[in-house]
């Protein structure tokens, strides 16, 4: 259901649609944006190990060069 069917079950006095229809078009944008927020602190927490394991390991390896 989009905006328009909702306003056009408020005209008609289907209260109870029009409701449906907002929770449904509310709901649908909470979700988006959950999964948007989900994404991006997944690539915060993700992306920062990616790149301190990258370090970790060349820090290993600068170490190892030297103790040869």
């Amino acid at each position: 259901m989009d905006i328009k069917d909702i306003i056009n079950n408020i005209a008609a006095g289907d209260n109870i649609a029009a409701k449906e229809g907002i929770e449904n078009v509310l709901s649908a944008k909470a979700f988006d944006a959950l999964q948007g927020r989900k994404q991006e602190i997944a690539t915060t927490l993700f992306g920062r190990k990616e790149q301190e394991s990258e370090e970790v390991t060349g820090d290993e390896e600068s170490e190892e060069a030297t103790e040869e």
